[in-house]
């Protein structure tokens, strides 16, 4: 067999004669296809393939539900011991009643309404 390799300046070609080895011919015969296998029932495959990758969206889906759920029970778990803490924030307060026997100011005086007095800015 002869072969054609071009030069690297592609303006020359050397001719190269491959003889044909006994090897070369038992290699040929005994090719192994083993990894071409499952092109034998490729429908099948197609759908096996097919069902793997729907599972695997399926886990990955309930996964993302699962740390959304847990996001949002500690989120309310936060907000309960938030809501605990303010309350008993306020219970501690003490509320001190007003003795009004005692008390300086008037009980019937009129309620004080402030009102929108204009200020002048001067007059030349």
């Amino acid at each position: 067999m002869i072969l054609k390799v071009p030069s690297n300046d592609w303006s020359d070609q050397f001719e190269y004669v491959v003889e044909e080895d006994e090897s070369l011919s038992d290699l040929e015969d005994e090719q192994d296809f083993s990894e071409y296998l499952w092109m034998e029932n490729e429908e099948e495959f197609d759908k096996n393939e097919l069902k793997r990758l729907e599972e695997e969206d399926i886990m990955k889906e309930c996964l993302e539900a699962m740390l959304e759920d847990e996001l949002e029970a500690e989120l309310a778990e936060w907000q309960k011991a938030k809501a605990e803490e303010l309350n008993a924030a306020l219970s501690s307060l003490a509320v001190s009643e007003c003795n009004v026997e005692h008390s300086i100011l008037n009980p019937l005086a009129a309620e004080f309404v402030p009102q929108k007095h204009i200020i002048g800015l001067g007059t030349s």
